[in-house]
Parts: structure tokens; C-alpha cells; sequence
């Protein structure tokens, strides 16, 4: 079936990956308790972080949400009904339990797509998985840190996120080789079932070696770590009041 005029498999496959990133977007917005601001900033940030990044690297101008501005119309149109329809509520709470599924397609969508345009600026393989994994995790990073969060890509103990991208970039380009059709729907496959499979799972990295380990400690207000390499433990307030206690001229009892 010939799609039609002017729409090629790359803007199919961005315009699905801007909506599912749109809608798990407001998820977060909504488990937050935003606005429709601020809602609608998310959306806005997790659907063009990525792809903006992915064109500063590859010098593409304008930005692809700048030359299809209809994007920012899509998303406006799904956070209107999204935040302050009653009927759309009970959908969106349905939605909400299928959140991690929704997120998963984004991801495998938009890592096909950031490969791809790599591979038509003519860019090595190793540079091409690179621009699929930016394309993909690039506005979930923006994401959390406008929610004030460390990125979920960058925290130990999560789901596989960037891991799930890369692998399917490398399923893609494996399959693309081979000159089989089903290079698309294999690496969206792959990014999916090992991410969903990541969180029914528990699955992640294997934990650095710093980790509860008691290496690097961490300071805090109730427990400063001292300076010196050779000694890591926390400097407490019993500490500073046996010093003072040696210090301290001795004084007897009174009465």
C-alpha cells in the first residue's frame, strides 16, 4: 500500500513517536499535579528534547517541530481534552495503567527515526545508533529535570530506558543488512519487550562497584564526610563534643 503523497515511512513513524511521547508527557504531568501549563510544557519538551538535540549534532535546520509545526497544534489538541475533559479523565486513568507500554512504543518509534536520518547524512553505523539512542532518551532526560528529578536514564536500579534504545538500534541496523523488511517492526520489538520486561521484571545494569559499598560516601547535613581520602567516616556530633570534652578545662561537682 503506497502512503500518500508527501508522507514517507520517516514522518510516519515521527508522527507516532511525537504523540506517544506527548502522551506519556502528560502522565507525568498528571502524577505531578500540573496545570495545563505546565502540562502542555512537558509534552511540548519530551516530544522535541530528543529530535532537537539529535538536529543540533546532525546540523539539520530548521528543527524537524520548527518545519512541521502542525506538531504543536497535535499536542495542544491532546492536552486540552487530557486535563479538564470529565469523559477523557476516566480514559486517561486507564491510560496512566498502560503508561510504561505507551512509553516503550515512543522509544522504539524514535530511535528508528533518529538511525535513519543518521544513515541519510551518510554517518558510520556506531554514529547512527548514537543518534537513535539521543532521538529517544534526549527528552526524557529534559523531562525529568524540569520536574527536578535526576534523569530516570542516569539513575541505577531503573528499567533498562537507554539500553532498550540501543538495542534497538542494533537490531535495526543488523536487519537493514540483511535487506529484510522487517527492520522497523524488529527493532521496535526489541525496544519494547526489553523494556516492558525490564519493568515487569525488575531488570537493570549491573550495579557499580561505588553503590552501597561505602566508597564514595554521600555528605549530608546530619553527617559531613571528612576531607581526607584515608578516612571516610562521618564526622558526627559526637565527635565534635569529645574534642570538646578534651579540650575543656575539668570542673567539679557542685552541690
Amino acid at each position: 500500500m503506497s502512503l500518500p503523497h508527501g508522507l514517507t515511512p520517516v514522518l510516519v513513524f515521527e508522527i507516532i513517536a511525537v504523540v506517544l511521547a506527548a502522551l506519556s508527557a502528560m502522565i507525568t504531568a498528571a502524577k505531578k499535579n500540573l496545570d495545563f501549563v505546565g502540562t502542555f510544557a512537558l509534552a511540548v519538551v519530551t516530544s522535541f528534547g530528543g529530535g532537537t538535540i539529535r538536529d543540533v549534532l546532525l546540523d539539520r535546520r530548521p528543527f524537524f517541530w520548527v518545519s512541521r509545526w502542525e506538531y504543536l497544534v497535535v499536542i495542544f489538541a491532546l492536552c486540552l481534552p487530557f486535563v479538564y475533559s470529565r469523559r477523557v479523565h476516566d480514559w486517561s486513568r486507564r491510560l496512566v495503567a498502560r503508561g510504561e507500554f505507551v512509553d516503550a512504543l515512543g522509544l522504539g518509534f524514535f530511535t528508528v527515526v533518529g538511525v535513519t536520518l543518521a544513515q541519510q547524512a551518510h554517518l558510520p553505523a556506531a554514529v547512527a545508533v548514537l543518534m537513535g539512542v539521543i532521538t529517544a532518551t534526549g527528552g526524557g532526560v529534559l523531562r525529568d529535570l524540569l520536574i527536578n528529578e535526576i534523569p530516570v536514564v542516569f539513575r541505577h536500579g531503573e528499567t533498562l530506558y537507554t539500553t532498550s534504545a540501543f538495542a534497538g538500534a542494533i537490531v535495526f541496523l543488523v536487519v537493514q543488512r540483511l535487506h529484510s523488511p522487517s527492520a522497523v517492526i524488529s527493532s521496535v520489538a526489541v525496544a519494547v519487550g526489553l523494556r516492558l520486561y525490564s519493568v515487569w521484571a525488575g531488570a537493570s545494569l549491573p550495579r557499580p562497584h561505588w553503590i552501597s559499598t561505602g566508597t564514595h560516601r554521600v555528605p549530608t547535613a546530619e553527617h559531613p564526610t571528612r576531607p581526607s581520602s584515608g578516612d571516610n567516616r562521618p564526622v558526627g556530633r559526637t565527635d565534635d563534643r569529645t574534642a570538646l570534652t578534651k579540650d575543656a578545662p575539668s570542673v567539679p561537682p557542685s552541690d
